[in-house]
């Protein structure tokens, strides 16, 4: 009876295994291949900005929050969170299992939250990310070096509770603490450092799904492999066993990215916008984001382009119709600087700010105002005037429409410079340019995310906009909610076209694409970066 017992309870343990086995979510132990176009430039999360590093920091990190697939805020480190009625003050209560990824499991604590934004707003960081966190009360007054960071308002309640008062009112404020700038730093190791936080494997601590797997885990220019976190505990369903990013082209080619995803090469890649459909059509699935704007931008520094009766001529010259008759494959015509789903207070912006286009129209006394304007320089005569552009033929015929139009009315000649990609956000950003056709991507969701792009003290101002005013009326609107904020941003939209700063001409999508089969990845719009906590593989 004792045999037939122990056989009994054997066959019962086996069907429980089985049965545990085919309820086992499908990412568990799934291994995932990812292509980074790029080296990271870091992995400090207060002061990353390339795409490469927000994509690596999102794996390696937690913030107080996640992002759903909806953009929703879940617990991240905090397991809940409440606010005040008006949404200006904030508590989070950290789960107390969350710990980083050190030999000793050291808790993560709301001392590391506070360190974390105190040294990204702290001036000597000179973080270029930490735009969307001015909404913390004295945010901006402490990045300008008016404030101590210990006047910034956020501090540990305990080990576990951390308070956050806002300068205004922002309801959104637990999404915003998902991305990256807004991640942990523990003190003491970062003291360690040396200057060198993020730049290396043995100058990094993380308290993420992922971790480096191993002391071989990063090969510069190559590879970074990925591995599920032993200490990390926050997601109820297993976490995929590895993701492994390959860097460049020395080891992966992914010259065809349908092929890539295809083949096997990667499971997830960005993708071309006119590789979209094929990629559809392969079985893949793709996410896309409208989410950047292109325009005719002038340099407002430069001695000519300062001037607004110049800014006008050129910009009121030409016929809207021919230009954008040639539109990229994949864009749309941008009617507003300010991209059309985007939304305020989780409301949709344009509905609240009363619809409209606000872009200067075709004016036949463009001439005029070009004389008007060289009279008011104290100039002869027009100097010579080239416009940059995207190195891509859609967009030249586009240029050749205005050159047109240019050369005509203003019976004079202007040049046309194309330029890569990489060369022409390098001109744009250093202010070696007069006029350029150039693209806007704004670092989180909302129409204030785009506007501060235009702001004096932003160093990735197109424009180089140097205007007290604008910036006031910035702050202003940072302090209000509602329709009211959202009529208050579209008076600096239509101030921004007006005063011809940046003239909008088409919409940019950004794609990325999951090869078939592959389920759970999280993409984000405006750099976000890429979620892998919970993807998953159909069983073949």
């Amino acid at each position: 009876m004792k045999r037939f017992a122990a056989i009994f309870l054997c066959v019962i343990l086996l069907f429980s295994l089985a049965a545990c086995e085919q309820d086992e979510p499908s990412n568990a132990n799934k291994s995932f291949q990812y292509h980074l176009a790029a080296e990271p430039e870091t992995l400090d999360p207060q002061i990353a900005a390339d795409e490469s590093g927000i994509i690596l920091i999102q794996a390696l990190f937690e913030g107080l929050t996640r992002l759903d697939a909806d953009g929703n805020a879940v617990p991240g480190v905090a397991e809940s969170w409440t606010s005040n009625a008006d949404f200006t003050q904030f508590t989070f209560q950290l789960r107390e299992d969350a710990v980083w990824n050190d030999d000793d499991n050291t808790p993560v604590t709301a001392d590391d939250f506070v360190y974390a934004f105190q040294r990204a707003l702290d001036p000597a960081t000179n973080s270029s990310t930490c735009s969307p966190m001015y909404c913390i009360q004295n945010a901006r007054a402490v990045h300008a070096g008016e404030l101590p960071v210990e006047q910034l308002g956020v501090s540990a309640l305990d080990a576990h509770t951390l308070s956050v008062q806002l300068e205004y009112s922002c309801e959104d404020f637990p999404e915003r603490t998902a991305s990256a700038v807004f991640m942990p730093c523990h003190k003491d190791f970062f003291l360690t450092t040396g200057g060198r936080y993020g730049l290396d494997r043995s100058t990094l601590l993380c308290n993420g799904p992922l971790a480096i797997d191993g002391v071989y885990g990063w090969e510069h220019g190559s590879y970074i492999n990925l591995r599920r976190s032993p200490s990390y505990s926050g997601n109820s369903q297993p976490l995929p066993s590895d993701v492994k990013f390959s860097i460049g082209n020395k080891k992966v080619d992914v010259s065809d990215p349908v092929a890539a995803l295809t083949d096997g090469t990667v499971d997830a890649i960005a993708m071309p916008s006119d590789l979209v459909e094929e990629a559809k059509e392969a079985g893949c699935t793709v996410t896309g984001f409208e989410d950047t704007t292109w325009g005719l931008c002038f340099n407002t520094q430069d001695e000519v382009m300062q001037n607004l009766n110049i800014r006008k001529a050129f910009t009121q010259a030409f016929s809207r119709e021919k230009v954008l008759a040639h539109l990229p494959e994949g864009a749309t015509a941008a009617e507003n600087i300010i991209p059309p789903d985007t939304k305020l207070f989780g409301h949709d912006y344009r509905e609240l700010a009363g619809g409209g286009a606000f872009y200067p129209l075709q004016d036949t006394a463009a001439a005029q105002y070009l004389a008007a304007g060289i009279q008011e320089l104290g100039l002869e005569a027009l100097p010579k005037v080239t416009i940059l552009c995207p190195d891509d033929p859609d967009v030249k015929l586009m240029v050749n429409e205005m050159l047109t139009e240019w050369n005509t009315q203003f019976d004079d000649y202007f040049n046309m410079e194309p330029l890569s990609d990489n060369e022409l956000a390098s001109r744009v950003s250093s202010g070696n340019y007069q006029i350029a056709i150039c693209s806007i991507t704004p670092e989180s969701s909302g129409p204030l995310a785009v506007l501060n792009l235009f702001r004096s003290d932003n160093p990735n101002n197109p424009a180089h906009l140097r205007s007290a005013g604008f910036d006031e009326n910035l702050a202003n609107a940072e302090n209000q909610s509602g329709t009211e904020a959202a009529v208050s941003c579209a008076a600096m939209e239509r101030h921004l076209n007006e005063q011809c700063i940046f003239y909008p001409l088409f919409y940019e999508s950004h794609y990325f694409a999951t090869a078939p089969g592959v389920t759970g990845i999280v993409f984000h719009p405006y750099g976000g970066g890429v979620d892998f906590i919970n993807a998953g593989k159909d069983s073949l």
